[in-house]
């Protein structure tokens, strides 16, 4: 790898933690109001995913940044994937007999704002970014699922939480998970060339994953 893709792709990866710093952050300052608890910490991450998406819209529109969310044709396919997606969302409350508020803010969280955020992200910012570096899209594909997983190590505040031993374990399966779906979502984002259907794909693994 040459030097000029070495600094580009540093770049990316020091964007990756600047982010990861503000999601914590964002998530310290609501502590400062209320008592940090299991849920507490999980409606901080959301309010701070849902800021951090809107700015990474607003700084894609306004720098004309391509994020190829949705595709080109928005066929049959991309409309039972996502009417099947959504009968799952909707349906799981009433299958798992758990329809509590809480419940379902932690659903919102799981398989809608976090597969938006990581997907405008990976599958948007950082997959055309890597494109530009890279001639063949499958070194693109394979870069992106390294820095996805490497990402899961961002999420050591919120594994802290919930592990009272075996941290170091847990980090290291919870990297391994980002592994494993940077192949299968990265392979449909390859195919597709847009970032809807990953996430789409992402919400639905986070229904059955949570």
């Amino acid at each position: 790898m040459s030097r000029n893709y070495v600094k580009n792709v540093s770049k990316i990866v020091g964007f990756l933690f600047v982010l990861q710093l503000l999601r914590i952050g964002i998530k310290s300052a609501c502590f400062l109001v209320v008592d940090r608890t299991y849920y507490s910490d999980r409606i901080a991450s959301l309010f701070a995913m849902i800021l951090l998406s809107a700015l990474i819209l607003l700084i894609a529109k306004f720098r004309r940044i391509d994020l190829s969310i949705f595709p080109k044709h928005f066929g049959a396919g991309y409309i039972i994937f996502t009417i099947i997606a959504f009968a799952l969302f909707v349906s799981t409350p009433i299958l798992t007999k758990n329809d509590s508020t809480a419940e379902i803010v932690l659903l919102i969280y799981s398989a809608i704002v976090t597969p938006v955020f990581e997907e405008l992200i990976f599958r948007g910012f950082v997959w055309n970014k890597l494109n530009t570096l890279f001639q063949k899209e499958w070194i693109t594909y394979v870069m992106s699922t390294l820095l996805f997983a490497i990402w899961h190590f961002g999420y050591i505040d919120t594994i802290a939480l919930r592990v009272e031993t075996g941290l170091a374990n847990a980090i290291i399966w919870k990297v391994i998970t980002g592994l494993c779906f940077g192949i299968v979502l990265g392979a449909l984002r390859f195919k597709t060339k847009n970032c809807y259907s990953t996430m789409l794909l992402h919400g639905v693994l986070n229904i059955f994953g949570r």
